[in-house]
């Protein structure tokens, strides 16, 4: 890692944790905060495939956003989702066959959906647990096509973003 990595490095993980704190404290952008402070973490892949970057990164700027956003649901999206993502995505894509890339996504997606639903309901919220088989598998019919929406999206923004910003 070279000092320009670190310095973008740096400048991203506080773009993201600003970005988290604005939707900690303003309510009704707190998702949209979340999920541009996510692809943050995709601007180290872009053209180098600077994993170790984006790996920091994502660490500084979860640590960070936990400690400062004022609605720990918004840092909690990103560490569990929005933040590693892109990273998460960024391998997939570059190490498995493309037959398998959506299934793969996908079985990522359902185990952090479980792992947060397992959060939200046993741990911090157990008034949101949701009663009734039908409205369970509703929901996670919708999560999963929320979720492959955003996949296409981000790899627009992706693709976007390659050809947008100036060479090194």
């Amino acid at each position: 890692m070279n000092a320009r990595e670190i310095a973008r490095g740096g400048l991203l993980a506080a773009a993201a944790v600003a970005l988290l704190y604005v939707g900690g404290a303003a309510p009704y952008i707190g998702p949209a905060a979340c999920i541009v402070a996510g692809v943050t973490s995709a601007v180290p892949l872009l053209r180098h495939a600077q994993l170790k970057t984006a790996v920091l990164l994502y660490a500084a700027a979860s640590l960070l956003g936990i400690l400062v956003t004022p609605r720990k649901s918004v840092a909690a999206a990103y560490v569990l989702f929005c933040g590693l993502y892109p990273i998460v995505k960024f391998v997939i894509e570059s190490r498995m066959p493309r037959q398998m890339q959506t299934g793969i996504k996908l079985a990522y997606f359902n185990v952090v959906l479980v792992v947060a639903a397992a959060l939200a309901v046993f741990v911090f919220m157990p008034q949101l647990a949701v009663t009734g088989l039908g409205k369970v598998v509703a929901l996670w019919a919708a999560a999963n096509v929320i979720f492959l929406m955003y996949d296409v999206a981000l790899s627009r923004l992706i693709a976007l973003l390659r050809r947008s910003l100036p060479p090194d």
